[in-house]
């Protein structure tokens, strides 16, 4: 049976064209009522396509550059949560995937996002000496040995003094934040006082690091940190300028079996994560502003955090492995600040070249770390 599919209405207005076929009616079939209803099913149908399409081609996806460990505490316990919170906090016009290797090395990280070739990466400022003079100000000695605190204290330092002068161009900062203070641990001596030091053979990381080392008295042996290892078993190497938690990540354990501790440490080192500028300009005010409410602060609270409690797993297995921590006495602490104090006038100099009062940020970020409070 053949069957004209358009209705007579239709056919009046547009000509007597007919089309074969060997089934009924289909709009009679499936009861629409003739061609008026196929069209306006056909246009609902083409105005949710289109509408699905416009929400997909708005929705913006960006590609985090992964180099740390997949199972790295921040990986895990911070950077994941906070990416899966800014697709929530933007009803999924920003999600953020993770890359499956790294696009560059860790000293590229802050490049590859500047130039787009990441669209968000964590760095620390240490790997490019000279590229972020005000970043070292977490490298200062005596900050606090709550990290948490630190860090909270060290975004509101940069929002009040280093903000203005635009040190991440190419980018926008999400947050800044600290690592856990620094230690000296060794495997040849338990040192007492500063004159323990003599003789000591140290890899640290970074100009800052570096000049502390040499003005307690010691050696330092440039190293990268995987050849620790390797170096500290040959006697080329007796110790590190190193973290709690990242003697315990880079299995130094076994090779290291003294621990001198300086209340507030000796300092910390910055790290950042931040977003193409270009990117963020593609995110609506309104989503920027959503984003904008969990970064920062909120962010840099959630990093120091985790890192306290990396900080106080390290220090259990420091205890069960039977490392010697020794603290420094008042006598040695009073030693320790004259040797390092030209290392601290010498930032505030370099920090006045940027426009930026050196004393008076360090003064803001010691109080604001001192004083705070966790929520």
């Amino acid at each position: 049976m053949s069957v004209d599919l358009e209705c007579q209405p239709c056919v009046s207005t547009r000509g007597k064209q007919k089309f074969q076929t060997n089934v009924s009616h289909f709009a009679a079939k499936l009861k629409l009522g003739g061609c008026m209803k196929i069209s306006k099913l056909i246009g609902a149908v083409a105005f949710a396509a289109a509408a699905l399409s416009a929400a997909s081609a708005s929705a913006l996806e960006l590609r985090y550059n992964r180099w740390l460990p997949p199972t790295h505490h921040l990986d895990v316990r911070v950077l994941k949560p906070y990416f899966d919170k800014i697709a929530e906090v933007t009803d999924g016009r920003v999600t953020v995937e993770f890359t499956n290797s790294s696009l560059g090395s860790q000293e590229r990280q802050y490049e590859l996002a500047a130039t787009g070739v990441a669209d968000i990466t964590f760095f620390s400022e240490s790997t490019t000496p000279g590229q972020f003079p005000l970043a070292e100000v977490v490298e200062m000695p005596f900050l606090g040995d709550d990290t948490e605190a630190v860090s909270v204290a060290y975004w509101r330092t940069y929002e009040k003094f280093f903000k203005e002068t635009d040190p991440y161009k190419g980018t926008h900062l999400l947050t800044v934040a600290s690592l856990p203070p620094y230690h000296i641990y060794n495997a040849k001596r338990d040192v007492t006082s500063i004159d323990g030091f003599e003789g000591l053979k140290l890899r640290a990381a970074g100009v800052i690091a570096n000049e502390k080392v040499t003005a307690l008295g010691a050696t330092v042996v440039p190293a990268q940190i995987t050849q620790f290892v390797e170096l500290v078993s040959k006697g080329i190497v007796d110790g590190t300028y190193f973290t709690d938690d990242g003697i315990v990540a880079f299995g130094f354990l076994k090779n290291l079996k003294y621990k001198t501790e300086f209340k507030d440490g000796l300092g910390g080192f910055s790290i950042s994560l931040g977003m193409n500028k270009a990117k963020w300009d593609q995110i609506s005010p309104k989503d920027q502003a959503a984003i904008e409410e969990i970064s920062g602060e909120a962010l840099a609270r959630k990093l120091g955090e985790s890192l306290n409690q990396s900080v106080a797993d390290a220090q259990k297995a420091m205890e069960d492995a039977g490392v010697t921590v020794t603290p420094a006495d008042d006598a040695f602490m009073q030693a320790v600040r004259e040797r390092i104090a030209p290392i601290e006038q010498g930032w505030i100099e370099q920090a006045s070249k940027k426009g930026v009062d050196g004393a008076a940020a360090l003064e803001f970020l010691r109080s604001e770390a001192a004083s705070y409070s966790p929520e």
